[in-house]
C-alpha cells in the first residue's frame, strides 16, 4: 500500500508540474501577444503622426514660399521693376512652384512613413499571434509528454519492473 501511495503522489506531482508548465507557457504566450499588440498600436500611432506632421510641414513650406515671393515682389518694386508683368511674374511662379514641389514631396514622404509604420504594426501583430500559437503548441506538447511519461511509468509498474535492481552484468 505504501508503494501505491508513493506512486499516486508521484502521479499527482507529475500532474501538478504539467499544469504549472502549461499555465506558465500560456501566460508567457499571452504576455508576448499583449506586448506585440501594444507595439503594433504604437507603430500605427507613430505612422499617423508622421503623416499628420508631414501635412503641417508642407503648410509651413507653402507659407515660406508665399513669404519669399512677397519679399521678392517688394524688392523688385523697390528697385522700380513692374511686379505684375514679365520677369517679376516668372520669379513668383518659380518660387511658388518650388514651394509646392517641396510641400508635395513632404506629404509624399509622410505617406510613405505612414505605410511603413502600418506594415510594422502588421508585423508586430503577426509576431504576437505566432508567439501565442507557439505557446499553445508547446502546452499541448507538454501535456502529451506528461501523459506518455505517466503511461510508461504505469506500464513499468504493472510489469513489476519498478524498484528492481539489475544483477551484475546487467541482467535481471
Amino acid at each position: 500500500m505504501a508503494v501505491g501511495a508513493l506512486g499516486m503522489a508521484a502521479y499527482a506531482a507529475m500532474a501538478a508540474a504539467t499544469v504549472y508548465s502549461v499555465y506558465s507557457t500560456q501566460q508567457s504566450g499571452k504576455q508576448a501577444q499583449l506586448n506585440s499588440d501594444a507595439q503594433s498600436e504604437q507603430a500605427q500611432k507613430d505612422a499617423d503622426n508622421a503623416a499628420s506632421s508631414a501635412v503641417v510641414q508642407a503648410d509651413r513650406v507653402r507659407r515660406l514660399a508665399r513669404n519669399q515671393a512677397s519679399e521678392a515682389n517688394a524688392s523688385l518694386a523697390a528697385s522700380g521693376v513692374e511686379t505684375g508683368a514679365g520677369t517679376a511674374i516668372n520669379i513668383n511662379e518659380q518660387i511658388i512652384g518650388n514651394g509646392e514641389e517641396d510641400a508635395a514631396l513632404t506629404i509624399f514622404n509622410g505617406q510613405n512613413q505612414k505605410a511603413r509604420g502600418y506594415t510594422d504594426a502588421s508585423n508586430y501583430t503577426l509576431a504576437g499571434n505566432q508567439a501565442r500559437s507557439s505557446a499553445n503548441s508547446q502546452s499541448v506538447g507538454t501535456v502529451l509528454s506528461a501523459g506518455a511519461q505517466a503511461g510508461m511509468a504505469w506500464k513499468a509498474s504493472a510489469a513489476g519492473k519498478n524498484g528492481t535492481i539489475t544483477s551484475a552484468g546487467g541482467s535481471n
